[in-house]
């Protein structure tokens, strides 16, 4: 009951506000990743041939995402990363298919409505995973805690969003290789985010 109080508290705070330094939290996610550079290339193997695909992007994503996360908290806690956690994620798969794929059904609505409603929702929905992932809460709680957190600073967010995305494209644009050093690097950057404005749960 406790953690179902402190994240309220947390998300509520959020919500009223925050400020996050973009320079420090993609400094932050970079450090992440140069604490186990060859673990996190090499995941994005498994990441990379997922999300190439729309069909296993949308059923394998979340549990792939969680994956990253999980990481990502171990690099920050100076832990060693072993493969089993590459797989770490899937231990939470049923909650996270079902949230990538609420999330893809409405984000998918919004950009066919006029694009700009299915960029909002992809923002605003940036940390429905962690929730699902940090704090055990059901996919459509997850979204709404996303969304109230992100509404707090949604332009800052909308901002990293948009950074990452450019990053990406220019990971794919280097022969397609260097989407496997951005794409961990995002992930780590958007769990700096997080744990900057809500915070990680041991």
């Amino acid at each position: 009951m406790e953690l179902i109080i402190d994240i309220e508290n947390q998300v509520k705070e959020a919500s009223s506000g925050f400020r996050l330094s973009m320079e420090s939290t993609l400094q932050v996610g970079f450090n992440l990743l140069r604490k186990a550079p060859a673990e996190f290339i090499i995941f994005s193997v498994l990441g990379v041939a997922v999300f190439s695909n729309p069909v296993t992007g949308v059923l394998l994503g979340g549990p792939v995402m969680a994956s990253y996360m999980h990481m990502a908290h171990l690099a920050s806690k100076e832990q060693k990363i072993e493969m089993s956690d590459f797989f770490k994620g899937f231990e939470k798969a049923g909650s996270l298919i079902k949230l990538n794929l609420l999330i893809f059904l409405v984000v998918l609505l919004g950009l066919i409505m006029l694009v700009i409603p299915g960029i909002y929702f992809a923002v605003s929905y940036i940390f429905s995973h962690f929730f699902v992932w940090f704090y055990d809460k059901e996919p459509s709680e997850a979204i709404s805690l996303s969304r109230r957190t992100v509404s707090g600073n949604f332009k800052q967010i909308l901002l990293l969003f948009l950074i990452l995305a450019g990053i990406n494209l220019l990971g794919i644009m280097a022969l397609g290789v260097g989407i496997l050093l951005t794409m961990p690097f995002s992930f780590c950057v958007v769990y700096a985010a997080f744990d900057d404005i809500i915070g990680i749960s041991n």
